[in-house]
């Protein structure tokens, strides 16, 4: 799968998972518990293409199960990659998912001790808005006009020069900066597409440290838990993939 479809794959996911859940079940856990379904369904393995070196990917998605006190955020990510040596890199990715008020601009359930919390935690952290219209946002770099569709429904939307999406994306430390929790963050925004396939998977915007990595695979610590994790292992097209990682089962449970 070339790299643009596969954005415009998770952009066209995205937009259906929040279109399904307004204005009735408009809740950021409802759209997400929604969205890695349709994620992991699509994507669970395949090669992705258009970069430099094809990327082997496998995916696999698992809920907290239990009371949970909130420190890292909604959307955990475990990605281990297997370097052309042989060596093995773990990192840890974390978003924290926020709703649009109905007919308002500003994200009510923004609380800025929760967002201090999370920022003293892993300062990677990326705020995920999800938004009932589509936003323009940063453009992505790498946009090929030329791709041949496949689908209509993949086309990339654009306004100007910015992506359009339904999932802007910014480093929460740069929403703190700026102490405005509204669609004004969209200026700084990436699409989610382009956070996961150009940012997450080339180990951009990760965190490295063993705490962060622990807390992903649901050891126990008093860091707390992400509601939901994604084991994603990868690899140079051709190599051996990573060992297959299931977290603690205590803490997480597969999806069904």
């Amino acid at each position: 799968m070339h790299i643009v479809e596969m954005e415009n794959r998770m952009e066209y996911e995205l937009a259906e998972a929040v279109q399904r859940h307004y204005p009735l079940d408009w809740k950021e856990d409802s759209i997400t518990h929604d969205l890695l379904i349709r994620f992991r369904r699509q994507f669970r393995e395949t090669t992705l293409e258009g970069l430099r070196y094809p990327l082997q990917l496998e995916w696999e998605v698992y809920k907290f199960h239990g009371a949970r006190e909130t420190s890292y955020g909604d959307i955990g990510m475990l990605i281990r990659y297997q370097l052309p040596s042989g060596a093995e890199v773990e990192a840890a990715a974390f978003l924290e998912a926020k709703v649009r008020g109905r007919d308002s601009t500003k994200f009510h359930q923004v609380r800025h001790e929760q967002v201090s919390r999370i920022l003293a935690r892993s300062r990677y952290t990326r705020l995920l808005l999800y938004d009932y219209n589509a936003v323009a946002v940063l453009g992505d770099d790498g946009f090929d006009p030329d791709w041949d569709w496949p689908h209509p429904f993949h086309k990339r939307r654009r306004m100007g020069h910015g992506t359009v999406t339904h999932g802007p994306t910014v480093p929460l430390e740069l929403a703190a900066a700026v102490n405005q929790f509204d669609d004004g963050l969209y200026r700084f925004a990436h699409s989610f597409s382009h956070q996961m396939a150009r940012r997450f998977f080339q180990l951009h915007d990760v965190d490295f440290s063993e705490d962060a990595v622990k807390a992903v695979k649901g050891f126990p610590s008093d860091l707390g838990a992400t509601n939901y994790v994604m084991v994603v292992r990868g690899a140079a097209l051709g190599q051996e993939m990573p060992e297959p990682f299931v977290p603690n089962d205590n803490v997480y449970g597969r999806f069904e």
